[in-house]
């Protein structure tokens, strides 16, 4: 059953993208917790879950949020380029609070922000984009 709020036409694909993001995020958390149950050393543990985390965010974001027809051929290498600009655009913007004088706490939750604006907007218009890709399916 679907919530017909995250199906609304006012806010578009963002409800199905947040929500498949922070699924994501908990199963990241989850995979590294029970590596470091496990024994695992705590940053190759959250190294695995990150990794497992990514995976199931694209899941979640080509099948759920976007309702995607693209090929994984085509999908998935957009989707990697835009996790690794993210992650240099997380880095960039968390640096550059810090610089400013900001505290973690607040650099972080500001940069995270914008940093999921920005992989959304990346997201709709070129990961998942399919007008731009007919001619190289």
């Amino acid at each position: 059953m679907r919530v017909p709020i995250l199906r609304s036409d006012t806010w578009g694909n963002l409800p199905r993208f947040l929500l498949a993001g922070g699924i994501a995020t908990l199963i990241h958390w989850l995979t590294m917790l029970i590596f470091i149950g496990w024994g695992t050393n705590a940053l190759l543990a959250t190294a695995i879950g990150a990794t497992v985390g990514l995976l199931a965010n694209y899941v979640g974001q080509h099948r759920y949020a976007f309702y995607s027809d693209l090929p994984h051929r085509i999908a998935f290498p957009r989707y990697i380029t835009g996790a690794a600009l993210g992650w240099i655009l997380n880095l960039t913007g968390f640096s550059l609070l810090i610089f400013a004088g900001l505290s973690v706490a607040p650099s972080q939750l500001i940069t995270t922000g914008l940093v999921a604006f920005a992989n959304y907007l990346f997201a709709q218009r070129f990961v998942f984009h399919e007008e731009q890709t007919i001619n190289s399916q």
